[in-house]
């Protein structure tokens, strides 16, 4: 059989194969399925979003609707609008990182894992100590400061109105910096005697005569109280120390090159840390941090790679690539 070994003839055969695959290739980008199992899957959909199974022409709605996203969704494939758009970036980043997350993250964790993540980290459990009190607020924007401080020298009558109210029920620390500031009137809430009127003491808004009507202590918290908290904290460390190892793996097969210098991503540990215990890493002088691969502090979302103005980044992978107010003097107001 000469014939079969012809050059012409093999070439003939690979151009009809070629052919044959393209069109092939052609034939599914323009079929879209919206068959049974499409159907029940956005049937699925509708029952979770909406809490009721669709109606006959809410489901034929809702495959329209389907069927009309995905027609565009494939024409813009075949136009590249996905590439070098930042919101597509984000979101194939966030993906990647919840498929990371989701590898090592069990969905009953042991009892003995919980107890003992509890004990490492007992202290972000424990109870701050709270005050409860009623004031009268003298406000520094009559007058000023000097003229406020006098006023509410005469007792707690004829004071201003607060944004906040009068009364005030369990209030930690914490909670009375973020209302009042780290003043005054903050560090005197959890000493001033209770059950009679003080002050006045100063806050950054002007001066307070305060009575304290109860004040409990800190309280150390038993594991049975806190459980369900410790357990959410307890996954949410799993997923991100997954996503540090996962992100850490993949990094080794990189390099960025920038102004002509390349280095390894070896040493980048991943997203910054967003559970409640691990934090991120400080890079040290001269390195690039995760953040610094489009991640803001704190930030969920990755940016784009960030590079200083005239400089070039490149990724490339291969075998080869290495794995508050001055205090004033305080003084017992009369009571009304």
């Amino acid at each position: 059989m000469r014939i079969i070994r012809e050059p012409l003839v093999h070439f003939l055969v690979l151009g009809a194969l070629v052919y044959v695959t393209a069109n092939r290739g052609q034939s599914a980008r323009y079929e879209i399925d919206a068959g049974p199992e499409q159907r029940a899957r956005l049937a699925r959909t509708y029952l979770e979003q909406y809490g009721a199974a669709p109606t006959q022409p809410q489901l034929d709605a809702a495959v329209e609707e389907y069927v009309r996203n995905e027609i565009l969704y494939r024409e813009g494939l075949a136009m590249g609008l996905e590439r070098d758009d930042e919101i597509v970036r984000r979101r194939v980043v966030q993906k990647i990182e919840f498929v990371n997350e989701d590898l090592d993250a069990p969905a009953e964790p042991p009892a003995a894992d919980i107890a003992r993540f509890f004990a490492q980290h007992r202290d972000r459990y424990d109870t701050e100590p709270t005050v409860s009190f009623e004031q009268a607020f003298f406000s520094a924007d009559r007058g000023g400061s000097d003229a406020a401080r006098t006023r509410a020298q005469a007792g707690p009558v004829g004071g201003d109105a607060f944004a906040e109210g009068s009364e005030f029920r369990a209030l930690t620390p914490t909670g009375a910096n973020s209302l009042f500031g780290e003043s005054q009137l903050s560090a005197a809430l959890f000493s001033s005697p209770v059950g009679r009127w003080q002050g006045p003491y100063q806050s950054a808004y002007g001066w307070h005569v305060v009575r304290i009507t109860d004040r409990r202590p800190a309280r150390h918290a038993e594991l049975e109280e806190v459980r369900a908290r410790v357990q959410s904290d307890y996954i949410a460390d799993v997923r991100q120390r997954a996503n540090t190892e996962a992100f850490r793996k993949i990094a080794t097969k990189y390099r960025v090159v920038t102004d002509g210098a390349s280095s390894t991503l070896a040493g980048l540990t991943g997203p910054a840390a967003r559970s409640p215990v691990a934090g991120p890493n400080a890079p040290a002088a001269g390195t690039r941090s995760a953040g610094a691969i489009g991640t803001a502090a704190g930030s969920r979302s990755p940016g784009p790679i960030g590079t200083a103005a005239g400089s070039r980044v490149a990724c490339t992978a291969g075998p080869d690539a290495n794995p508050t107010a001055k205090a004033a003097p305080s003084t017992t107001v009369p009571s009304s």
